[in-house]
Parts: C-alpha cells; sequence; structure tokens
C-alpha cells in the first residue's frame, strides 16, 4: 500500500496492490482519493472494494466523518470494478452515521455495483450532482 499526502488534509491518494489469492490483477488496484470541496469532502474509489481495502475505506470514513461537524461526503464509486458485500455495508454504516450526526453522505456512480436494494444509501448520478446539493444553501456554513 502506498499513501501519498501533499497536505494535512486532502488531497490523499491511498493504492493498494492485491495480495490475496484469487484476485484477477488485470483488473486495477484499489484507490482512494480525497479531495475538499468547500465543506464537502469527496472520496473517489476506484478499482476492487474487497477484503482488505473494504477495511481502508472505512478507515478514511471514519476519520471523515470525525473530522467535520456536521459531516458532508460524497462518495464516487464510478470508478469501481468490484464491490463485495462488506464494502456495501460499510457505505450503509457511514451514511447512518452521517446522517445521526447531522450530516449526510452521498455515493455517485456505481453502475449497479453499489445496490439499493433497502433504500440505506443516497444515491445521485453525479458527482457534480451530489455536490451541488451538499454546496446548496441549506448547507452553508
Amino acid at each position: 500500500m502506498r499513501m501519498a499526502c501533499t497536505s494535512p488534509f486532502p488531497p490523499w491518494t491511498v493504492v493498494m496492490n492485491p495480495t490475496e489469492p484469487g484476485i484477477n490483477t488485470a483488473d486495477p488496484d484499489f484507490d482512494i482519493r480525497l479531495d475538499q470541496h468547500g465543506h464537502v469532502v469527496l472520496l473517489s474509489l476506484t478499482g476492487r472494494l474487497e477484503g482488505a481495502a473494504c477495511l481502508v475505506l472505512q478507515q478514511y470514513l471514519v476519520k471523515m466523518l470525525v473530522a467535520r461537524m456536521p459531516p458532508l461526503l460524497v462518495v464516487d464509486t464510478e470508478g469501481l470494478v468490484a464491490a463485495d458485500p462488506h464494502g456495501h455495508d460499510i457505505l450503509r454504516s457511514a451514511n447512518r452515521h452521517a446522517k445521526a450526526s447531522g450530516g449526510r453522505m452521498i455515493v455517485t456512480g456505481g453502475g449497479g455495483l453499489i445496490g439499493q436494494e433497502d433504500g440505506a444509501l443516497e444515491l445521485l448520478p453525479s458527482v457534480d450532482d451530489a455536490l451541488a446539493e451538499l454546496t446548496g444553501p441549506t448547507h452553508s456554513a
């Protein structure tokens, strides 16, 4: 895993190289990029959200959920090529915590990888839509 940080707050990038047996190395590794847009934090995910990558995502989400009150997060899943059930559970849990803290978390992209069967996630088609939603007048600081 490699992490590059150019400042104390985003953008950060985490790159994971799969070492678990059975992972198709032809698919991209797992990357997280964090960017700040005003009071909104954007987490862009690419690659495979499976195994150890889920734990890394969970650590980043926890840090982002406690770093700002209320937490305003956009999780862009457009670049994911795979996501296991644990990854889905982590996103649902982060969404519950954001709401309980008076904030919001919006998931974008995913092309069906991030299911909405239970209505537990707020989904929008694009990062631009999510940023517009979270930077509107009701969320101004």
